[in-house]
């Protein structure tokens, strides 16, 4: 009889802890989404400056078609539903703009998180993607 009620006094531990464990493994699977997430936005990103780049090296006057270039960095993006506020897209020059000098075109995207209430740090973090290619033309 005594251990009968050693076991009914134990009875609600096994749903607190249950509770404790679940709240660490949703917040472990949110995390593993998350980072998912960001893993698969820097793709995009790279896939959007190199698209940039590559039409940067190829376009005969670049230095005054910038626009243009930011123009094909941003259609990529919104492709993959990343709004234009989000995203800043900047192009360098190694030099003047000649056959064989290098143009860097570069990309910083801000990714939310929701873990900004639980982590201030991580509500947004700054991602940023760049691809250099030679002139062409």
């Amino acid at each position: 009889m005594n251990t009968l009620l050693k076991f009914r006094s134990q009875k609600g531990a096994a749903v607190i802890e249950f509770a404790l464990v679940a709240m660490l493994l949703f917040t472990i699977v949110i995390a593993m989404a998350e980072f998912s997430r960001a893993w698969m936005l820097l793709g995009v990103m790279n896939g959007a400056v190199r698209v940039g780049a590559r039409y940067a090296a190829i376009v005969p006057d670049v230095e005054n078609r910038l626009d243009d270039v930011t123009a094909k960095v941003k259609d990529v993006l919104s492709a993959s539903h990343i709004p234009d506020e989000d995203s800043q897209v900047e192009v360098a020059f190694g030099g003047s703009p000649s056959i064989g000098t290098p143009i860097t075109v570069s990309v910083i995207v801000t990714f939310h998180t929701p873990f900004g209430n639980l982590f201030p740090r991580l509500q947004e973090l700054h991602l940023t993607a760049a691809c250099s290619m030679r002139r062409e033309i």
